[in-house]
This record gives structure tokens, C-alpha cells and sequence, in this order.
């Protein structure tokens, strides 16, 4: 009674084992790591390179003595292979077993990158397009270049017109997504720095065919002291600042039109403050201006 009793045990333990030792040879030839995972590296007679590691972001885990190891996409066996060879330099013939303690959940992502207000990276929904996701990640920022922006699709990269969606409202321009989709919003050149005697000086976005009367408006107007007779915009032609002049009396009083100069990215809009006025003068000390025209363009 008692040997048939410990023959079933026996059968029972040796059952258990094999289910035991088989189920990793299947999940290794399946498994991947992948960000999030966490593994048990386990290295003979070395307890202080041992240890549960967690697959960071991009795809890397960080070893004592190693370093950083380049590990996603690689199977059990691989993973094994490379912590063993990144050990060999500083353990003589290491002994290495590398195990799954908790694989992270297999969501499908989709990104978005650049000038929205909340980037990041958000779980794929079926059906979803540009419009929606760019809705779920806050909109665009001030600073977007709509008309510019792209998603990245595997080795693909396809254009999309945002102005033409959001704020034309064309349906036509809204693309469905796939899981793992980048979409990217640029950030705008259309900048120009506004100085001297304005009320808000400082750097300003400005849309197309925007001029000068536009963005002095967006700086809070000239302050009191302001020379509103002797504008310039000082503009990058070639590899030398020119200065286009603008006087408002003559656009406020005259309806003089051409005193209204359209900007291009780069420029620079400077309200002088005293009569007595040189261009010349003020050019030659900004010395740090072709330096800033680089910076818009």
C-alpha cells in the first residue's frame, strides 16, 4: 500500500517537473523582451550582478559591472548570450541564467512628438485618426507648424496638412492611424524678434502674409518715447542685415501702404527710442544680430 502510495507521488513530482522545465523552452522561443519587462538575471557565485532588471523605454537594461545592454526583440537565449559575453570581460567564465519574472502588457502605442501641449505616447484605439489623437494629446501648441506636420509609419513618412483639418475644417485631410504611428508637429520658423521701445519686446510667432503693424500689435504697440517715423525691419539678404524702413505717421495719416512691410522669418522689427537715430550705428553694435537671423531662419 505504502509503495503504490509513493509510486503516484513519484508519478505526480515527475509530471510536475516536466511541466515545470518545459513551459520556459516553449515561452523562450516565443518571447521577445520588450520595454517594461522585467527580467531575473541570475550569474553563478556572483550575487551582486544578480537580480530582477527592468527593459527601460529604449528598449536597454543596466547591468553592475556591464553597464547598458541593448536588449529588445531579443529571445531568451539571445539575452542570455549577450549578458554572458558583456560579463566576460570582468568574470572568468561566467555562468548565466536569464528568466522572465514579469512580462509587461502588450498594448498597442501611438505617439505623438513635438509641439502638442501634452506629447507622449497613448494606447491605440481602433479606428482612431489624426484629428482625434491630436485631441487627446491637448492640440497643438502656440508654437506648431500645422501645415508641416507628418507621421512616421514603419519607413513610411506621410505628410499632413493640420491647418487644412483644424482650422480650414477638410475632412479629407484627417488620415486614419495604425498602431505605432508617430505623428510629429514641427515647430514653426515663422518667428521674428521685436526690440526697442515696444511695450513687450521679445521673440513672436506670425502667420503668412502677417506685416508689421500685426506684430507690433501682438508686442503691445510702440511705448511713449517710440520714433514711429523711423521703423526698420532688419532683414537677411545674403550674408549682410539690411534695413527696410517703415514709418507709421506716414501709414496712420497718409493710408501709405507700402510703410506696412509683409515679414519673413528672421526678421528683426526695431523701434528706436531718440530722434537723433542712426542706422549705421545700431547695426554695427549688434554684433550678436546675424547670430540671431541664423537662429529664426
Amino acid at each position: 500500500m505504502k509503495r503504490s502510495v509513493m509510486r503516484g507521488v513519484a508519478v505526480w513530482v515527475a509530471c510536475g517537473l516536466l511541466l515545470v522545465a518545459g513551459a520556459p523552452v516553449v515561452l523562450a522561443q516565443e518571447y521577445t523582451a520588450s520595454p517594461g519587462d522585467v527580467l531575473d538575471i541570475s550569474v553563478l557565485g556572483e550575487p551582486e550582478v544578480s537580480g530582477p532588471v527592468t527593459v527601460s523605454p529604449d528598449g536597454t537594461i543596466t547591468l553592475q559591472l556591464a553597464g547598458s545592454l541593448a536588449v529588445a526583440g531579443l529571445t531568451l537565449p539571445q539575452l542570455t548570450e549577450k549578458v554572458t559575453t558583456a560579463l566576460k570581460q570582468y568574470i572568468k567564465e561566467p555562468q548565466v541564467v536569464v528568466t522572465i519574472r514579469q512580462a509587461a502588457s502588450k498594448k498597442e502605442f501611438v505617439y505623438v512628438l513635438g509641439q502638442a501641449l501634452h506629447p507622449g505616447a497613448y494606447a491605440f484605439q481602433e479606428n482612431w485618426t489624426v484629428a482625434e489623437l491630436v485631441a487627446v494629446a491637448g492640440g497643438p501648441a502656440p508654437g506648431a507648424n500645422l501645415p508641416k506636420t507628418m507621421i512616421l509609419r514603419k519607413n513610411t513618412t506621410i505628410p499632413v496638412d493640420l491647418q487644412r483639418l483644424l482650422v480650414d475644417g477638410d475632412a479629407s485631410a484627417n488620415v486614419a492611424l495604425q498602431s505605432g504611428d508617430v505623428i510629429i508637429l514641427p515647430e514653426s520658423k515663422n518667428k521674428v524678434i521685436v526690440m526697442g521701445a515696444v511695450t513687450k519686446p521679445g521673440p513672436y510667432l506670425f502667420k503668412d502674409g502677417d506685416k508689421v503693424i500685426d506684430v507690433l500689435s501682438a508686442a503691445g504697440g510702440p511705448a511713449p518715447k517710440a520714433v514711429t517715423n523711423n521703423i526698420g525691419v532688419v532683414r537677411r539678404e545674403g550674408d549682410k542685415p539690411v534695413v527696410k524702413p517703415v514709418n507709421l505717421d506716414k501709414f496712420y495719416k497718409d493710408g501709405d501702404a507700402k510703410q506696412n512691410v509683409t515679414l519673413e522669418p528672421g526678421d528683426i522689427v526695431y523701434v528706436p527710442e531718440q530722434r537723433a537715430f542712426n542706422w549705421g550705428t545700431v547695426l554695427g553694435g549688434l554684433n550678436n544680430l546675424a547670430y540671431l537671423l541664423l537662429l529664426l531662419k
